[in-house]
């Protein structure tokens, strides 16, 4: 089954991972709540050309909870940086959705020799102060007695209602693991993504990575709007709207994102290899 649980490996310092194929690395980053099942469509694809790694966020799967007080996205960027540097040990392309793509951001701000490229899905850009009041109130909602009734309105938001047979599936994967995370890690990540306004412009005017933005037409709160604003402000990007989808894309769109992602790992491929 597509969605099945994985068996992990880890690193010395407790971040959890699923690894398989071999070549050019590409890592992925989950977001908020998830975990690293939520790439197996692109783990299942993508190992067949590249050295494919997909990790559980601190606090999120099997890994460890940061042990801080006062976690944001520096810190979850470093724990991959620490990850990488032990894992890696070379150049690879990032990839991150959500909070992720916000990490994956933020680590090439501070790292970009280690990475040949970045992807960044269903990555938020600038929310306005109505956006940022909303998310405020999930999170004071999501972790009180309601959390059960919080995790279905967050379902409804990322897949939509009345949708079909197969997004209904791929919600059922998605509350479970809502309702069975690590909740001071779920929490956590909320946090730090609920306080954070969107990428510092600065970051992506200095940006000369290739870079691909990805998101969904129905994404209402990672929009392609966004999407379009940070690959204007970037040297070397591109993005792709991915018409029907919404906030989960890499799962209800997989095949999309799957060839997204192939065409740009295998440019960059071709680039390094003719250089």
């Amino acid at each position: 089954m597509m969605w099945t649980t994985q068996l992990r490996s880890k690193s010395s310092k407790n971040i959890t991972y699923y690894r398989k194929g071999s070549g050019l690395p590409i890592i992925l980053i989950h977001g908020v709540g998830l975990k690293l099942e939520s790439w197996n469509a692109q783990i299942q694809y993508l190992k067949k050309y590249f050295d494919v790694i997909a990790i559980d966020l601190p606090g999120h799967g099997e890994s460890e909870i940061l042990e801080s007080r006062d976690v944001n996205i520096d810190l979850y960027s470093e724990a991959i940086k620490s990850f990488t540097d032990e894992i890696i040990q070379k150049k690879f392309i990032i990839i991150g959705h959500s909070l992720g793509a916000l990490i994956a951001l933020d680590y090439i701000k501070k790292y970009k020799d280690d990475c040949y490229g970045l992807i960044a899905l269903n990555c938020i850009y600038q929310r306005d102060n109505e956006a940022m009041n909303a998310l405020k109130n999930r999170l004071t909602n999501s972790f009180s007695e309601n959390f059960d009734k919080e995790v279905d309105t967050t379902i409804k938001r990322w897949f939509g209602e009345g949708e079909s047979a197969e997004n209904i599936e791929l919600a059922k994967y998605c509350k479970s693991w809502l309702l069975n995370s690590n909740k001071t890690g779920y929490r956590s990540a909320y946090k730090v993504f609920a306080n954070y306004k969107g990428v510092p412009k600065k970051l992506l005017m200095e940006n000369i990575l290739p870079s691909y933005f990805i998101t969904g037409s129905l994404d209402k709160n990672s929009t392609p709007d966004m999407s379009q604003k940070m690959n204007e402000l970037c040297k070397n990007g591109d993005t792709l709207n991915l018409e029907g989808a919404g906030h989960m894309a890499q799962m209800s769109h997989f095949s999309q994102v799957n060839d997204a992602i192939l065409t740009f790992a295998l440019e960059i491929e071709n680039g390094r290899n003719n250089t």
